[in-house]
């Protein structure tokens, strides 16, 4: 309420009013009129650890990864694997019936036993004398080109059975009993999911800052809680001449649940870190035109005493009128939050920066409070609170006024 007694009285003065009209007092400088208080929420300036990331996107795949196609057309009889399914290698998936393919197996298998029954028969009677080396070499010839046609109508028969080439989980059925399989469409796939990685393109002036057993952070580009830690298992020793970069490998953690194939993530790959070192949070850092900035939140300087007491004297003396008295009593406006504490702009020098926190070399140190929320409109010197302050100073405010009113309301109540 005094603030506001102090501009009523100014308005006065100023159209003539009252003692002392027509002086120049520089009460109505806008300079000098009180600025709003702002809400600002502040976080503590510690020594901590930062990381030198690179980032890029990549795919999760899987080291072991095959697609299967049936080696013959034929109609898929039974299936005896599903999506999701584990499998070990050699695990049957399906059988597929091909007709021909076992008519001629057969075929293959009724000339093997005929030849091997004829050159038995010729080479008994080659040792008697009754034909001649020639027509025994002949059919041991014969004899061997059946024995290549059976092994291979055999193995041809025996892939219209698809099998797990590796220990995985099915990860994909394309067929279903009854329908023609062929070998243009693909029938399964298989993945083994403890052995995941991601490739990754980096910038060609990176390769001396990437090396294998570095760490990295893979995160889902949909879903910041979904991550999982990996490691470099390869550097390629080569750049690519048509995009500019190299190709880093990454593997994930066997035992991880978090992240599957074919899922699009980013890699943080950390190539450095600082340790004990002062540090702010990622979010208290802003630029204005390129320079990092960050406020401090620092106690409000005090004012000189001699003009502290000037201006309460004048104000005590204008405020003894009784037209001022009136004038001030009867507004009712709400008295204007008020605060000890400033926002002071300092320009820092920065170090490394990750996802979360700021190196720091030089503008603040360690116990300094520095804004993490409210810091984009503020200016230099402006009046900050924390909502805790604000709260606070909001019940003293409110006692005050219930003191006040209890005082007012007392001898109009006795008598």
């Amino acid at each position: 309420m005094q603030l506001m007694r102090v501009s009523i009285l100014a308005l006065l003065l100023g159209c003539g009013q009252g003692p002392g009209a027509g002086v120049n007092h520089d009460d109505g400088d806008p300079e000098k009129a009180p600025e709003p208080v702002s809400v600002v929420e502040i976080a503590s300036v510690d020594r901590g650890e930062v990381s030198d990331l690179l980032v890029t996107s990549a795919v999760v795949e899987s080291e072991a990864q095959a697609d299967l196609y049936p080696e013959a057309t034929g109609v898929v009889v039974s299936i005896h694997r599903d999506e999701g399914d584990p499998v070990q290698a050699g695990d049957l998936l399906a059988v597929i019936d091909n007709a021909s393919l076992d008519a001629g197996a057969q075929r293959s298998r009724d000339d093997l036993e005929r030849l091997v029954g004829e050159y038995a028969r010729l080479e008994g009677l080659y040792r008697k004398g009754a034909v001649s080396e020639r027509e025994l070499t002949e059919t041991r010839y014969q004899l061997e080109s059946a024995r290549t046609s059976a092994r291979e109508a055999s193995r041809s028969h025996g892939r219209t059975r698809l099998t797990a080439p590796f220990d995985g989980v099915v990860a994909a059925r394309d067929v279903r009993v009854g329908e023609l399989a062929s070998s243009g469409r693909r029938a399964f796939q298989v993945v083994d999911l403890e052995r995941l990685r991601v490739v990754a393109a980096l910038p060609e002036r990176d390769i001396a800052r990437v090396q294998v057993g570095q760490t990295a952070r893979l995160v889902s580009a949909y879903d910041e809680d979904m991550w999982t830690p990996g490691v470099v298992i390869r550097v390629a020793p080569v750049v690519d001449a048509t995009s500019g970069t190299f190709r880093v490998t990454v593997a994930l953690e066997s035992n991880q649940s978090s992240l599957r194939p074919g899922q699009y993530v980013s890699v943080e790959l950390e190539v450095d870190r600082h340790q004990e070192v002062v540090v702010i949070p990622r979010k208290a850092l802003i630029y204005e035109d390129g320079t990092p900035i960050v406020y401090r939140m620092i106690p409000k300087p005090e004012e000189d005493e001699e003009d502290e007491d000037a201006s309460k004297e004048e104000v005590a003396f204008h405020f003894s009128w009784p037209w001022a008295r009136a004038a001030a009593d009867t507004d009712e406006e709400e008295e204007e939050l008020k605060s000890d504490w400033i926002a002071e702009r300092v320009v820092v020098g920065v170090g490394l920066v990750d996802a979360l926190s700021v190196e720091v070399l030089e503008g603040v140190q360690p116990g300094d409070n520095v804004v993490v929320v409210g810091q984009s409109n503020l200016k230099d010197g402006a009046a900050v609170l924390t909502p805790a302050l604000k709260a606070e100073s909001e019940a003293r405010k409110a006692a005050a006024e219930a003191a006040a009113g209890s005082e007012e309301g007392g001898p109009e109540g006795e008598g």
